[in-house]
């Protein structure tokens, strides 16, 4: 069963009965809340914005911009940091000055330093986004006066760009400190590199030029290798020459003593002695005439006889002519067997001086690698340590912090003002005390008269302990009325 309505006379009776109560806790409130108006003192806001760029270094395609979102972010967040720093808020203050002027020399104190960053500085988006979407932020700063948050806002943008760049410095610096040491390092390897080469090229001497070729060709057909193919084929040339001229000196050694030996021999071998080749083709002749004639005539004969002298004349004149062609051929003979010998010299020296050079080609090539990559990596380290250095000098003369006009100052302070808050403290108060009123106010009357509206919203009856004054209590055991039984 749902309960009777409260009616508005009961009401009109209990805020006027309780009227002290309310009027007294809205005074109170309103009072309190004039207090904390007065007491209190206006803060200004004043925003500086910005544009945060990324160093041009070594990133020139870029212009300036982020790689990415998260390096912007980053970038925002370090700005973030600096801005809150102790160090660039009391660099800031100094510079501005105590609020009433004068010249104070612990202007500020730690403990102003550590309150004015955590609570009147700070670096936020536009529009109350993230870090990341976009390169413009703003820097607010909080200060006594309309003049003093302006000017607050300048001297920390001086004083947060300043130890930017120091930050700048100092990193550049550590990186710096870094790549000159991968430089020293590299280039002592490098020097290193360089003296056992020196020490295998000291060694090779002359033929220098030809383990360079040989490490630098593919193939590793050097000059040697050539020369000495070529010496192989004049060595084959003249050993067949050679050859040719001894079993052509051996012939006509034979044919010195028998010039018949010389009718057995070829026409390649007295190609060179051309009256060796007629007297050869004459005896011939005489031979196959004087045998004609055997068959016809007898040894007395006097054409026989003829031809028997005639052949003897002309192996005579072999014998002679063989003996003459081998003194003029022993200085062709020897000139061929000295060239021979020299070729098979010149080819041995190419042959131990290409094994020779091919002992210190490996090692000579590996070495070669190494200094070339040796050498690239010095380049690099050189290329980066000219980029920091850039970076460095930059950092002494660049911001990467751009304003975007002079700093904005609010035309009222922050938060609410004085009547505001005195107002807002006495609808507090109303509300307090109304709300008091409603739970110590008894019930209208009725089925429920006599108990309060506290009681009667929990539920609690006139007939629990503590309910009735002391004597009032009913009797133990006694039936209840039919009011109670209602109730019950």
């Amino acid at each position: 069963m749902s309960s009777a309505p409260i009616p508005w006379k009961y009401l009109r009776n209990i805020l006027v009965l309780f009227a002290p109560l309310w009027v007294g806790s809205a005074l109170l409130f309103g009072i309190g809340g004039l207090g904390i108006a007065v007491l209190s003192k206006d803060r200004w806001s004043a925003r500086q914005p910005l544009v945060l760029r990324d160093e041009a270094n070594g990133a020139v395609d870029r212009l300036g911009r982020f790689s990415s979102q998260t390096e912007l972010k980053a970038a925002q967040e370090t700005i973030l940091e600096l801005a809150q720093n102790p160090e660039v808020v009391a660099a800031a203050l100094r510079q501005l000055g105590p609020v009433g002027g004068g010249n104070d020399p612990s202007y500020p104190s730690a403990r102003e330093v550590d309150e004015i960053a955590k609570e009147s500085v700070n670096v936020v988006a536009p529009q109350g986004r993230e870090f990341g979407n976009t390169e413009v932020v703003y820097l607010t700063v909080e200060a006594e006066t309309q003049e003093r948050a302006g000017e607050f806002c300048r001297v920390l943008l001086d004083s947060l760009t300043s130890h930017l760049r120091e930050v700048r410095r100092i990193r550049a610096d550590s990186v710096i400190v870094e790549l000159t040491h991968a430089r020293d390092l590299a280039r002592q390897k490098l020097d290193s590199a360089l003296g056992r080469m020196r020490e295998i090229e000291l060694q090779v001497g002359s033929d220098l030029g030809e383990l360079r070729n040989l490490n630098d060709t593919i193939s590793g057909d050097g000059a040697n290798r050539r020369s000495m193919q070529e010496i192989e084929r004049e060595l084959q040339t003249a050993e067949l020459e050679m050859r040719r001229l001894d079993s052509l000196y051996q012939l006509l050694l034979a044919g010195s003593q028998n010039a018949r030996t010389l009718l057995i021999s070829g026409d390649e071998l007295l190609s060179s002695q051309p009256s060796l080749q007629r007297l050869k083709d004459g005896l011939i002749d005489a031979q196959i005439e004087a045998s004609r004639l055997a068959s016809v005539y007898t040894t007395e004969h006097p054409r026989r006889r003829a031809a028997i002298t005639t052949e003897r004349e002309i192996e005579q004149r072999m014998l002679e002519e063989a003996r003459g062609a081998l003194r003029a051929m022993e200085p062709t003979l020897r000139l061929s067997t000295e060239r021979v010998r020299r070729l098979r010299e010149q080819h041995s020296d190419l042959g131990e001086k290409l094994t020779r050079l091919a002992g210190v080609r490996t090692g000579y090539s590996k070495l070669d690698s190494e200094i070339r990559a040796l050498t690239d990596h010095l380049a690099g380290a050189e290329e980066a340590l000219s980029k920091a250095q850039a970076s460095r000098s930059a950092a002494l003369s660049t911001n990467l912090l751009s304003e975007l006009g002079p700093p904005q100052v609010g035309d009222t302070p922050e938060g609410m003002s004085g009547s505001m808050t005195t107002f807002g403290s006495m609808v507090a108060g109303l509300v307090f005390g109304l709300g008091t009123v409603f739970l110590v106010a008894p019930g209208p009357t009725g089925p429920t008269f006599g108990r309060r509206l506290g009681d009667y919203l929990t539920g609690r009856r006139s007939t629990d302990p503590g309910n009735h004054p002391p004597g009032q209590r009913p009797v133990e055991g006694a039936p209840p009325s039919g009011v109670e039984r209602r109730r019950r």
